[in-house]
């Protein structure tokens, strides 16, 4: 403790019974005479003042405290706000110090407020959910306006992003017809790193298995490598699904209460990867997701069974693997949905991987198909015997 003249503690105590008793105790101490009422008084109001000085300082010093203390919150909070700032600079420019969080979208899904107009939650079904980013905002690099238009333009390059080569394939399809939309600047496609590393992992499988020809569908060069969307990110936390083995070991069967859609169906033993090159469960599941809202209305009492026998076809006697529904229940099916389908999806067309065509119909010699009664006729409940 400094004792100051401009101190009040110092003040109390030169005039303090402990410093005067201190006093009297030193061995050198002269006497002192007896103090009259009027010297006590004196004394007195003395000892007030000094009690008064004492308050005084002590309220002054937290209000000192207190004027400190927001000087020091706003330092931190402008800390924090530019700290926010760089990050949300970052995120817009698909550049980020950790790989994939620049292609985070600036819109909750399924959450429309703060979402301008002209903006639209992902609707096309080989893309909802299984990319980083939901909103988007057309027209596209190719004139589409609405997502039916790019619908009809993916279901002929589905089988490309279903193929298990990777999943920067899906994602550079995807950000090409559907840009990411973000809050400064426009919409954001694929950048040329994205377009080189699917290119990289798929070029040989796509071109060999379905005959494609690279550059009549991507020209990587001319992509934009600033203010797009990244490659997805491979860290040690969270690695992704390895690509699907090539060639496959077919048959593969395997249990297919994987899929909840499949809970209650008669057939237990489903084959994957299934027709569409699709032999990572998570993805599958991601994609049924979809139609969530359509088994919501009970359009048709075998749609689950339609939906489990297409994404993961049905092994019989443990065998056989390629076993599809047949194509009279898709038929039926088709018919009792599809008006709420083209209502639920904001006129989006019946999907591809739901035409009938596709499946045998029950007539069929050199092909079999199923019906949901018949699991105990094909032995369904047998374990594959491999």
């Amino acid at each position: 403790m400094s004792y100051s003249g401009n101190n009040p503690r110092w003040f109390c105590y030169h005039f303090s019974f402990g410093n005067l008793n201190k006093k009297l105790r030193a061995p050198s101490a002269r006497p002192i005479p007896a103090m009259n009422h009027v010297t006590l008084r004196v004394v007195a109001a003395m000892l007030a003042t000094c009690l008064l000085l004492q308050l005084l300082a002590d309220v002054t010093a937290q209000d000192d405290d207190v004027t400190r203390r927001p000087r020091r919150n706003r330092e931190r909070g402008g800390r924090r706000n530019r700290n926010r700032n760089r990050n949300r600079n970052r995120e817009s420019n698909g550049s980020s110090r950790r790989g994939g969080r620049g292609n985070r979208d600036d819109g909750r899904c399924g959450r429309t407020r703060g979402v301008p107009a002209g903006v639209e939650e992902v609707q096309v079904p080989m893309c909802r959910g299984l990319l980083p980013y939901c909103h988007t905002k057309l027209p596209n690099r190719f004139n589409h306006t609405t997502q039916a238009q790019v619908y009809r333009r993916l279901e002929h390059m589905w089988h490309y992003m279903d193929h298990g080569c990777s999943r920067n394939m899906r994602l550079l399809i995807c950000s090409l017809y559907l840009p990411k939309w973000v809050r400064r600047g426009p919409a954001q496609g694929p950048c040329k790193s994205l377009c080189n590393k699917a290119k990289q992992k798929c070029k040989t499988p796509l071109e060999d298995t379905f005959r494609l020809t690279w550059s009549d569908h991507f020209n990587c060069n001319e992509l934009p490598e600033g203010r797009c969307i990244k490659p997805w990110a491979m860290n040690k936390k969270k690695r992704l699904d390895p690509p699907c083995p090539d060639p496959y070991p077919y048959p593969a069967c395997r249990s297919n209460r994987v899929m909840p859609v499949c809970a209650n169906v008669s057939f237990t033993w489903g084959t994957f990867p299934n027709m569409f090159e699709q032999c990572h469960v998570s993805d599958i599941n991601t994609e049924l997701q979809w139609y969530a809202p359509l088994q919501a209305t009970g359009c048709d009492a075998d749609l689950n069974f339609l939906l489990c026998g297409v994404y993961s076809p049905f092994c019989i006697n443990g065998e056989e693997p390629f076993t599809f529904p047949c194509a009279e229940l898709c038929n039926r099916v088709r018919a009792n949905c599809e008006g709420h389908y083209t209502r639920l999806y904001n006129g989006l067309p019946w999907p591809n991987k739901l035409q009938c065509h596709r499946y045998p119909l029950s007539t069929m010699t050199d092909r079999t198909c199923v019906m949901p009664s018949e699991g105990s006729t094909f032995g369904a409940d047998n374990a594959p015997s491999r």
